[in-house]
C-alpha cells in the first residue's frame, strides 16, 4: 500500500469516528433537551435551564433539529431517556395512586396543571410584541414581585385565570416553597413527600396582606340623673392587628370604625401615634407577642416605644368555614419599675374578651410591591 491509499485510509477513519462522536454528542444533547422540556411541563422551570444550558452547550443547534421538534409536538413517554426518567415501577404507582385519589374525590383537581401548555398566543394579530415572547423564568420572577413581602396569593390565583399558561405558572412548586419557607423556617424539605401549595393552603399561618379585627360591644349605665331612669348606653370598639413578614406586629385599639383606621396601618410608621408596636412568633398554630407604647414625646422621625410597659398576648390561630382569626388564649402586662418588675394578669372574660380577631384582606396593602418573596 503506496502513501496516497493509507492517507485515504486514514482520512475515511478519522471520518467514520468524527461521524460517531458526533451522533453521540447529538444524542446526550438531545436526552438533556428533552429533559428539560419534561421538567418544564411539570412546573420545574428552574431546574429545566439547567438541562437546557448543558445541551446547548454540547449542540448549539440542538433547538433546529427536525427529530427535537417532533417529539416536543408529540410527547410520548420515550421522551424519558435512560439515565434520566424516574423508576418505571415509581411512576406507576404514582400515576394509579393519583387516578385512585381523583375518582374517590380525595385529590384537589385545583392541582393538576394542562399538560402541553407552555405558552399562549394573541387572540389577534398585534404590530406590538406579544406577552407571550417571555421566558417562563421571567414570568415567574413577575410572579414573585406579585406575590410580595406580604404573600399576596390572592391575587396569583386571580392571575391564574387568565389563560392556561398562567395558570401552570401560578401553580408552580418554587412559588409555594418560597411561601412555606418563609414562614415555617424550619420545615423540613422532601420533595417526594411535600406537596407545597397544599401545606400552605391547609396548615394554619398568620396572613399579611390584611388587619385582624376584633370587634367589641357591651353596656353601661350612664349618667343618673335625679328623678330620671337610668340610662343604659351602648359601646363599641375595635382593636386591630397588623402582621409583617419579619416579625413585625402593629397594634391598636380604638373607638373609630375600621374605615378610618385601616390605612394607618398601612405602613410601618403609622401617622397615629396610638399604635404600638412589637415582635411576634408562631409556634405551630399559637401565635405570641409583645406589643410596647409609642413615645410620644419623641421628636425624632425613628420611631421610639416605651420599654417600661409591654403588654403580652397568646393566640391560636382558628380556621372555620373557610374565614381566620385568632382565638384569646393568654393576656397579661410586664412592667418595670425602680427594677422591680410586676407581672399582672388579665382575666379574659367577657364582654371584652369573648370575641376572636377575625381577618379582612386589605387590598391596598398589596397594590404596591416592595419587594420579591
Amino acid at each position: 500500500m503506496n502513501t496516497e491509499e493509507e492517507l485515504e485510509a486514514f482520512r475515511i477513519k478519522w471520518k467514520n469516528e468524527l461521524a460517531h462522536n458526533s451522533s453521540t454528542l447529538q444524542s446526550t444533547a438531545k436526552q438533556m433537551y428533552m429533559r428539560g422540556v419534561q421538567l418544564e411541563r411539570e412546573g420545574y422551570c428552574y431546574e429545566a435551564i439547567e438541562y437546557f444550558r448543558q445541551a446547548l452547550k454540547v449542540a448549539p443547534d440542538i433547538e433546529k433539529h427536525a427529530d427535537i421538534r417532533n417529539d416536543i409536538m408529540n410527547p410520548s413517554t420515550d421522551c424519558n431517556i435512560l439515565g434520566f426518567h424516574e423508576d418505571e415501577d415509581t411512576s406507576t404507582s404514582s400515576n394509579i395512586s393519583a387516578t385512585e385519589r381523583l375518582q374517590t374525590g380525595e385529590l384537589d383537581t385545583s392541582e393538576m396543571l394542562f399538560p402541553g401548555t407552555n405558552t399562549c398566543l394573541p387572540e389577534r394579530n398585534r404590530s406590538g410584541l406579544h406577552i407571550s415572547v417571555l421566558p417562563n423564568e421571567i414570568l415567574l420572577h413577575i410572579f414573585r414581585f406579585v406575590i410580595s413581602t406580604e404573600l399576596d396569593f390572592k391575587s396569583i390565583e386571580s392571575m391564574a385565570g387568565v389563560c392556561k399558561w398562567f395558570y401552570n405558572l401560578a401553580r408552580t412548586p418554587q412559588l409555594w416553597k418560597a411561601a412555606c419557607v418563609k414562614i415555617w423556617p424550619d420545615v423540613i424539605e422532601k420533595p417526594q413527600l411535600i406537596r407545597w401549595r397544599e401545606m400552605f393552603i391547609s396548615k394554619p399561618h398568620l396572613r399579611f396582606d390584611g388587619v385582624y379585627v376584633n370587634r367589641i360591644k357591651y353596656h353601661r349605665l350612664g349618667e343618673q340623673r335625679p328623678n330620671h331612669c337610668c340610662t343604659l348606653q351602648t359601646v363599641f370598639y375595635h382593636r386591630f392587628l397588623r402582621f409583617f413578614s419579619d416579625g413585625l406586629v402593629m397594634g391598636l385599639t380604638t373607638t373609630s370604625p375600621p374605615q378610618q383606621i385601616v390605612s394607618t396601618l398601612k405602613d410601618r410608621a403609622s401617622p397615629n401615634k396610638d399604635v404600638m408596636y412589637g415582635k411576634f412568633t408562631v409556634s405551630g398554630d399559637i401565635v405570641e407577642l409583645a406589643l410596647y407604647r409609642r413615645d410620644k414625646t419623641s421628636r425624632s422621625n425613628h420611631i421610639k416605644l416605651k420599654p417600661e410597659c409591654s403588654y403580652n398576648i397568646k393566640l391560636q390561630i382558628v380556621r372555620k368555614h373557610g374565614r381566620q382569626s385568632l382565638r384569646w388564649l393568654e393576656y397579661y402586662t410586664i412592667e418595670k419599675k425602680n427594677n422591680v418588675t410586676t407581672k399582672s394578669e388579665i382575666e379574659l372574660e367577657p364582654p371584652h374578651f369573648c370575641k376572636s380577631y377575625v381577618f379582612g384582606r386589605v387590598k391596598s396593602y398589596s397594590a404596591v410591591s416592595v419587594g420579591t418573596i
